[in-house]
């Protein structure tokens, strides 16, 4: 009878140690840790039972596959940790929790303001992040070239006469900082901003006797041919017309009929520009002068980049120039029409553009950087305006005024020797 009670006690025990190894659950990892940028983990279940999973965050991903889970993390944009539980059930209820822990974003950047002076400045700034960044810069005047770990900015000079500011933001999942760029104003001396024209040939003035020939034009004037062709070295000339502001702050006043900082200074006197000139010189130590009619005219079609177009840069003036048809009656700021080949604003129309040479008339001759004639009565000035017609504001025409005269729709632009 004992023998019997024994067996029984034994064969229980072992029945139930059975059970227990049958319905027992365990996993071969807890603790799961992601990067920001996410990723997969496989961990593997133990059990004889059937089993199930669970997880009720969005940005995890379970998948079972035989004895194994497979956990796809998205990608965190948030700038924060954040822990989420995966919990794995067997057919007897038994329960086995796996913790799922994701870094945050981390953005930092090293300095957010910079205090710039009116010239071309470089910097390389550092960016510390554990993730993907990017930079959005809507500024023109700075360039950004962004490497692994920092980017390189480049501020250029400021030709404007008041202060500008800039923000840059780098950006990296959810997380921004700004860079805010402050660059100081330009003083009048140092606001004239120039294009460099290369060396070049080209053949100067417009015929309308023979469509065969060279620069035919039907809408040539007499005293814009004969064509000749001109030899010209490297020189450099204003990107824009000189304005009011400009003139303002070297003569200390101000004639032009219709007034505005940013318009193109009109009603000035051949000689009024001289003074302006002589005050530029003083100041800079530099060479700035009136461009030659072969200067302005070369320049006006586009140097050696030139297409050939009637106007400057198009052969529609509306595109590139104010006129009679389209100005209302008014000047407007420099810079506000398309630019030329050579990015040079406005040289069709707007204003009428002071040249330094004495009228003469053409010749056939073949000429290298020609002056004019050493003496004369009338200026050239050339371009057309905001008050004339198209005609007058092709490239080749020409115009003449006397050098102590001034008019509403006559201004200039610079040069400067090389």
């Amino acid at each position: 009878m004992k023998q019997l009670l024994y067996f029984l006690i034994m064969l229980t025990v072992l029945v139930g140690c059975s059970k227990d190894d049958t319905l027992s659950l365990s996993v071969s990892n807890n603790e799961l840790v992601y990067s920001v940028d996410g990723g997969e983990q496989i961990v593997y279940i133990n059990t004889d039972d059937k089993w199930d999973s669970y997880c009720q965050e969005d940005w995890i991903l379970v998948r079972q596959q035989q004895n194994r889970i497979r956990v796809i993390v998205d990608a965190n944009t948030l700038g924060t940790e954040r822990v989420a539980k995966i919990q794995i059930t067997n057919g007897n209820n038994i329960k086995e929790e796996i913790v799922v822990t994701q870094e945050g974003v981390n953005l930092t950047v090293e300095k957010n303001t910079f205090e710039v002076r009116n010239t071309n400045e470089d910097f390389i700034i550092p960016i510390k992040c554990n993730t993907n960044w990017d930079i959005e810069n809507n500024n023109e005047w700075i360039e950004i070239q962004k490497e692994e770990s920092d980017f390189k900015m480049k501020v250029l000079q400021n030709y404007q006469m008041q202060n500008r500011t800039g923000n840059i933001t780098i950006k990296a999942g959810d997380l921004s900082e700004t860079i805010s760029i402050y660059q100081a104003a330009s003083p009048w001396y140092e606001s004239i901003e120039m294009v460099t024209v290369e060396p070049g040939s080209f053949y100067m003035g417009a015929q309308k006797n023979s469509s065969e020939d060279q620069n035919f034009d039907e809408n040539a004037y007499m005293i814009e041919s004969p064509i000749h062709y001109v030899t010209l070295d490297k020189y450099n000339i204003g990107k824009f017309e000189v304005t009011q502001a400009q003139w303002k702050a070297a003569m200390g006043n101000n004639p032009s009929t219709i007034q505005g900082d940013n318009l193109p200074v009109e009603n000035v006197t051949w000689e009024q520009v001289q003074e302006f000139i002589k005050l530029l010189n003083d100041k800079t130590g530099k060479n700035y002068r009136l461009p030659t009619e072969a200067e302005w005219e070369f320049a006006a079609k586009g140097g050696n980049k030139s297409e050939g177009f009637k106007y400057s840069g198009f052969s529609v003036l509306g595109a590139c120039g104010w006129y009679y048809s389209n100005s209302e009656a008014s000047i407007h700021e420099v810079g506000s029409k398309y630019p030329n080949e050579l990015g040079i604003y406005d040289m069709s129309g707007n204003v009428r553009e002071w040249c330094n040479d004495w009228f003469d008339y053409y010749t056939t001759a073949k000429v290298n950087n020609p002056q004019g004639p050493n003496s004369g009565t009338m200026k050239i000035n050339r371009g057309g305006s905001w008050s004339t017609p198209a005609i007058n504001c092709r490239n080749s025409y020409r115009h003449t005024d006397f050098p102590n005269e001034a008019s509403h729709d006559l201004g200039f632009r610079l040069a400067l020797s090389e």
